[in-house]
């Protein structure tokens, strides 16, 4: 992995077991049920964890940003922007068939 990075994400968040290899793989794939379903319904999935020897996560939703040395240096979203991603966010999660309430979620990202 490369250098240290930030990503503004909307939409919910799973913990990952460490241990189980094959949620991880399936979940790095894209095919993790979560992931087959958020895909189906127009969503984007993350799946990383902050630094080695720390939990995994998966999000799934809309990443608003993704920012880092080798990734974006700056980016900008307007109130009406995001207004519009929580709202398509949260129709497309419940046609997802997703229970949980979206939130906006920054996350650092170690490197490893």
């Amino acid at each position: 992995m490369g250098a240290d990075s930030f990503i503004a994400f909307y939409g919910v968040k799973f913990e990952l077991d460490p241990d189980n290899e094959d949620e991880l793989d399936a979940c790095d794939t894209d095919a993790d049920p979560r992931c087959v379903q958020a895909k189906r319904a127009g969503l984007e999935t993350f799946t990383g964890r902050m630094t080695e020897g720390e939990d995994y996560f998966l999000y799934v939703g809309r990443r608003l940003a993704w920012l880092g040395i080798e990734h974006d240096p700056h980016q900008a979203r307007s109130a009406e922007q995001l207004s519009a991603v929580v709202e398509d966010v949260k129709a497309k999660l419940q046609v997802a068939g997703f229970s949980e309430s979206a939130e906006l979620h920054f996350q650092f990202i170690g490197q490893y």
